[in-house]
């Protein structure tokens, strides 16, 4: 599966964030830009799917130290060409090369839509402290109308020509459950929209901690 993933994203990588704009709408980005801003110590905190650092330089401002991560190196070489003072690491979310207990914080931007999403949220718990902050932003697809989907679905195939057959397109509730099955203990979720036009994907904007 792995492989279908570096593939995929090798070959996105120079039109990611345009074709992330034309999925989610331009103004989602920006709003989860602005609840990050809105976090403060977030301590040592690792970035998984960092993509090409478009939250990056914002998450370092908010935390003592990050390390930035991805399974593909041509996004990584594209982050790193505009953030040259950040550490970055190719790196797969499901088999992260961490001792247990080193972050204060993980976040995952866009992660679990691309990955075995239990696995993943293992992972995170894995390395978090105990009471170590998990913070997710994903894809939810509950609040589209039926031609709403079916328009997402049409600029998935347009933008990333095949999206790979391993994707899980999530709602809240299952990532919440999936949280609790995994260690987590889920005190905040939110919905973040492009009210102008609802055919958009919204996201889930969700914050969890370790179980001590």
């Amino acid at each position: 599966m792995a492989e279908e993933f570096i593939k995929f994203w090798a070959e996105l990588s120079n039109r990611y964030d345009s074709a992330i704009d034309n999925i989610m709408g331009e103004k989602i980005r920006p709003k989860i830009q602005e609840k990050l801003n809105e976090e403060d110590n977030l301590g040592n905190l690792l970035e998984l799917g960092c993509g090409t650092g478009y939250f990056t330089e914002t998450l370092a401002n908010k935390s003592e130290s990050i390390i930035s991560t991805d399974i593909s190196e041509e996004m990584l070489s594209i982050a790193m060409e505009k953030l040259k003072e950040f550490e970055f690491q190719v790196m797969d979310c499901q088999d992260l090369k961490f001792d247990e207990e080193t972050f204060d914080t993980v976040f995952m931007g866009l992660v679990l839509l691309f990955t075995q999403p239990e696995k993943a949220l293992k992972e995170s718990c894995r390395v978090l402290k105990p009471g170590g902050l998990l913070i997710i932003v994903d894809p939810d697809i509950s609040f589209l109308s039926f031609y709403g989907d079916l328009k997402f679905r049409f600029r998935a195939l347009v933008n990333y020509r095949k999206i790979p057959t391993t994707s899980h397109f999530l709602n809240q509730e299952k990532i919440v459950d999936m949280l609790d099955k995994t260690g987590f203990e889920v005190f905040r979720k939110e919905i973040i929209c492009d009210e102008t036009n609802p055919n958009y994907v919204t996201a889930n904007y969700i914050k969890a901690v370790t179980r001590k």
